[in-house]
């Protein structure tokens, strides 16, 4: 079929010209980079912000969770506090001035003008609910973190894989047109050549005039639709300034692979890919698990609002020093062990307004959650549709090439001897234009097709090599 045989003739020295031409056209100061699709895929992961900024994001859930944790923990602070009072109130405190010299000398001091005191303080909470849940809740956040660091990952494996697919689709796309142009134009001179001859009407010779306009406007078309599927593909990539990205010709072999196996199976088999159950639904989509594991994380939130109505209950143990006069630590040192339980009576309604709103958060996210569900499932029954579609497409696009091909080998020869018309001759070259055309979508439409079944079900990795 044509597809086959163009990669075969990619292979030589005119498909690696007219690709390079095609796709890679650099202007002078320009910077070629030639990519498999697997290098591009290395290269997209490396350099895409959004794949780098959701790596810190599972860091930071790894801190939060460890913070979390060191909550429960016991604190131990050494304080040293120094206070000057003014000569009016020294003078009023220290009541050892109403004595006379020799008993105010056997008097110990308590009141200085410049006193410093030191303490230990230790403490232990014995119970509390908002920190034990926190655990769960920063545990949970870390789920969301890995979650959505794996959705950016197959959003990116997907948009890559795609959007190379897009360039190979219109790279061959334009050389079909670019063949079908050549044709024409040769087909255009012989027709100047034979109406200068008088052996041409003019209306024939304009007939194949404006069918080389056609073929140009075709041309220029397809030269655009390229050039927006590489600056798409580049903008994925990351190409700098100055930069242009080249593709290699080819499918890569394993894509291709898969795609064919699943192009061999039953319709109904394929349809049948479509019938998943929601939880394997959710634990393959990584969109899907990300969600999920937001719903938790409001699930816990409303149970964190709640924990607020409980009591809690901390030690608190003192070692500290006589306050003094100097630095060092006096010879008396008191020591005091508290145990504090704290019981919310009435919060001017705060926690009760908290636990609703983080209640009716919740509620939203689980309907978020099954909507979003339903809409997965209908992308996947919509795709596999599709596949069984394209397959029947393709196999009606390779039987209408071959059709073509035959039909204008046999109009070409009776052209030659004058037996048919110019009009009639054309038709034939556009039928079989359009049915190569349709060949050459129909297979990458397959292939994308696949690509995309693979993503919503969580798959992508499994196209990589």
């Amino acid at each position: 079929m044509v597809v086959e045989n163009r990669r075969k003739m990619g292979k030589g020295l005119m498909g690696i010209l007219l690709f390079g031409i095609l796709l890679v056209r650099p202007s002078a100061g320009q910077e070629e980079v030639s990519l498999s699709m697997e290098g591009a895929i290395v290269r997209a992961l490396e350099r895409n912000n959004l794949i780098r900024s959701s790596r810190f994001a599972v860091e930071k859930a790894r801190w939060d969770r460890k913070h979390a944790w060191s909550m429960l923990l016991p604190t131990l602070n050494l304080g040293t506090r120094m206070s000057r009072i003014d000569d009016r109130t020294f003078a009023e405190r220290d009541f050892r001035r109403y004595f006379g010299p020799e008993l105010a000398d056997q008097i110990p001091q308590t009141v200085f003008q410049t006193s410093y005191a030191t303490s230990l303080d230790l403490s232990v909470p014995l119970f509390n609910a908002q920190l034990m849940n926190g655990i769960s809740l920063a545990r949970a956040g870390e789920e969301v973190a890995s979650r959505t660091e794996r959705v950016g990952r197959e959003q990116l494996l997907f948009q890559v894989i795609s959007g190379y697919l897009n360039v190979l689709k219109a790279g061959e796309v334009l050389r079909l047109q670019r063949d079908y142009l050549e044709l024409t134009r040769l087909n255009l001179e012989k027709a100047e050549r034979l109406q200068r001859a008088d052996r041409y009407s003019r209306v024939e010779a304009l007939r194949w005039q404006v069918e080389y306009k056609q073929q140009q406007s075709a041309v220029v078309s397809s030269q655009a639709g390229l050039r927006t599927a590489s600056t798409g593909l580049g903008r994925l990539l990351g190409a700098e300034e100055g930069e242009r990205i080249a593709v290699e010709e080819s499918v890569p072999e394993r894509l291709l692979r898969i795609s064919e196996e699943l192009a061999q199976r039953e319709d109904t088999e394929i349809l049948r890919m479509g019938q998943v159950a929601d939880g394997a639904l959710i634990e393959g989509n990584a969109a899907l698990a990300a969600g999920r594991a937001g719903e938790e994380v409001s699930r816990l939130s409303h149970r964190q609002a709640k924990a607020a109505y409980l009591p809690n209950l901390s030690l608190s143990y003192s070692h500290a020093w006589r306050e003094n006069n100097t630095l060092a630590m006096d010879d008396y040192s008191p020591k005091t062990l508290m145990v504090f339980l704290q019981v919310p009576v009435f919060s001017g309604l705060q926690n009760y307004t908290a636990a609703r709103s983080a209640y009716y958060e919740y509620r939203q996210s689980r309907e978020e959650l099954a909507d979003q569900v339903q809409n997965t499932r209908f992308l996947l029954n919509d795709v596999v549709s599709r596949i069984v579609d394209l397959k029947a497409q393709r196999e009606l696009a390779r039987a209408s090439v071959e059709l073509g091909e035959e039909n204008y080998r046999i109009v070409a020869r009776q052209k030659e001897q004058g037996r048919v018309s110019n009009i009639e001759f054309i038709d034939a070259k556009l039928s079989l234009q359009n049915a190569q055309l349709s060949e050459v979508t129909s297979h990458y439409d397959l292939i994308a097709a696949t690509v995309e079944l693979h993503y919503l079900l969580g798959e992508m990795e499994s196209l990589i090599e």
